[in-house]
């Protein structure tokens, strides 16, 4: 009887010291909701990244000129293309589900009537999901002030 006393004794501190912390562990409280903000940067934060795309090699043809520097954005554009951007920008709930955060810079090319022509990623932001949101709410830009030109604009995902 003391055998069987001793080992009945024993396997319920066994498990108890197993199985215990689980029980008694306190869950913790939960998290608020993180408030989702989208911001653009200032152009003046850029002024290095033009002189960092990426070039193709060019044919050695004496004629053919080098396309001009993409510029920044800069005043009534530059303002005019951010209220665009806010009405159609959205963080992927993935990426807050992950917590994601990145810039990306979009190179957009407008036409001689200020239409936006093409939308390419000047730079990513290492993240498919931001890249892809950036460029589908810039896509709905629309025109802005201006002439035929290359222009950089930032767009910056963070989590609050």
């Amino acid at each position: 009887m003391r055998l069987h006393t001793a080992l009945s004794t024993s396997i319920c501190l066994h498990a108890l010291i197993i199985l215990g912390p689980a029980w008694f562990a306190t869950r913790p409280p939960a998290t608020p909701q993180a408030r989702i903000e989208a911001r653009l940067l200032p152009p003046e934060e850029l002024a290095t990244t033009a002189d960092s795309l990426s070039t193709t090699a060019m044919p050695s043809d004496a004629t053919m000129a080098l396309p001009p520097k993409p510029g920044t954005l800069r005043g009534a554009s530059l303002r005019r293309a951010e209220a665009a951007l806010t009405r159609h920008l959205f963080y992927p709930p993935e990426a807050v589900a992950r917590g994601i955060e990145g810039e990306v810079i979009l190179l957009l090319t407008m036409t001689d009537s200020g239409q936006l022509a093409a939308v390419d990623i000047a730079r990513g932001s290492g993240h498919a999901l931001l890249d892809q949101a950036a460029l589908d709410a810039a896509r709905r830009i629309g025109s802005l002030p201006g002439t035929k030109r290359q222009m950089l604009f930032p767009v910056s995902f963070r989590l609050q």
